[in-house]
């Protein structure tokens, strides 16, 4: 098989954990099948990234930019998504053409798949204008509509699928993401360093938040300032921040938590590594989500984990996480100041996330989206077969 893959919309170091899933599928792609060819499309700021998986790998460039402005957009996700990958897919003999962000080309005359990772426009609407949730719906269900088989990252995004675009069950598969079971630990000495740029003198909580409200992080800070041990922790709060709503950092000045709260802004790869190790806990309060790659990131190097009780958050952190409700701060505050204090806890969490983390591989998740794609091959060669009888 010729298998096109298009990272067209993909702007490097923006995504977060979209990114992990297109990087680790790519990664355990080429660990595992040197039989199909692969055709990357990508765009001007990550095309050298992708640079090195293998002789079976090649890239195409579309040489426009993906940042975050209307023109750039347009000519991603619309202009290339939509009129040129149909155009090279052809002109490049691609027999399966996955699209990993959402949505695909309507016009492409090949088979096509899509990873629709959740619904997060329909869950979370609050999260951006109603012209463009209206704009994402659109073309979303139209794309679900439109492919040849659907893939997912969790049971819970399949049952969304399922119950809110109507899709067929049997066209929607379940890939885990994943991560390395055994990161190296980073160098001891950059902690101190690091730890003194960011503001932070005490052991600390790490907690995620991003431009959705979604993450719930204005309850987290609200429920950071009920716990009774308050003063002996540090909130980290690592990436961007909300533009709506009440700024996080007022909040926090209101609740007089003075530098118990940090707000790093986003993290360099490598920065975020090295707070992770050397964080108490991972509090996790998300409203929504389809995965959650960051509890397997924690669980993976020995940081316990205090989470959402909700979406898919229980699927994936199983038995290796304190749960809490994310709508109830004293719940929170409670579960969190357990794994932070409660050393009987963190022991059984720690150790019950290593054997969780064993559950998921990148090449495992490769091999099933292999499956995939040669399901639809051999839907495709049965079709023809049952034509020619035909005629």
């Amino acid at each position: 098989m010729r298998i096109g893959f298009s990272v067209l919309g993909l702007l490097p170091d923006t995504i977060g954990g979209v990114e992990t899933y297109i990087r680790g599928l790519l990664t355990g792609l080429a660990h595992v099948d040197t039989d199909n060819e692969y055709v990357i499309f990508t765009n001007r700021d990550n095309h050298a990234t992708f640079d090195g998986l293998g002789r079976n790998f090649r890239r195409v460039l579309y040489d426009f930019s993906a940042k975050w402005n209307v023109r750039s957009l347009a000519m991603t996700r619309l202009v290339g998504e939509q009129f040129y990958l149909p155009y090279k897919a052809a002109r490049e003999s691609i027999d399966i053409l996955h699209s990993p962000l959402d949505t695909t080309p309507l016009l492409a005359r090949c088979r096509t798949v899509m990873t629709l990772h959740d619904l997060n426009f329909d869950a979370v609407p609050e999260a951006t204008t109603p012209f463009r949730r209206l704009m994402a719906q659109g073309l979303v269900k139209a794309s679900a509509r439109r492919v040849d088989a659907i893939v997912t990252v969790s049971n819970f995004s399949r049952e969304q699928i399922v119950l809110k675009l109507g899709i067929p069950a049997d066209r929607v598969s379940v890939t885990y993401n994943a991560v390395d079971p055994h990161p190296a630990p980073p160098p001891r000495h950059d902690w101190p360093g690091l730890a003194a740029r960011l503001g932070i003198a005490r052991p600390h909580v790490l907690a995620f938040s991003s431009l959705n409200p979604h993450k719930n992080i204005a309850t987290l800070i609200r429920a950071f300032a009920l716990m009774n041990s308050r003063e002996r922790w540090q909130l980290m709060v690592v990436g961007h921040l909300p533009t709506r709503g009440k700024p996080l950092s007022r909040l926090a000045s209101e609740l007089e938590l003075g530098d118990s709260v940090v707000f790093t802004g986003y993290l360099s790869r490598k920065d975020l590594a090295v707070a992770l190790h050397n964080a108490r806990a991972l509090a996790f309060p998300s409203l929504y989500e389809g995965f959650g790659i960051p509890l397997l990131e924690a669980m993976s190097i020995g940081v316990p984990v205090a989470c959402s009780n909700v979406t898919a958050l229980p699927e994936v952190a199983a038995d290796a996480a304190l749960f809490f409700d994310p709508m109830a701060p004293e719940n929170m505050a409670a579960a969190i100041e357990r794994v932070l204090s409660d050393d009987l806890v963190r022991e059984r969490l720690v150790a019950a996330g290593h054997e969780n983390v064993k559950r998921f591989s990148w090449e495992q998740t490769a091999r099933r989206t292999l499956e995939v794609y040669r399901r639809i091959m051999d839907v495709a060669a049965y079709r023809r077969g049952s034509d020619a009888e035909a005629a």
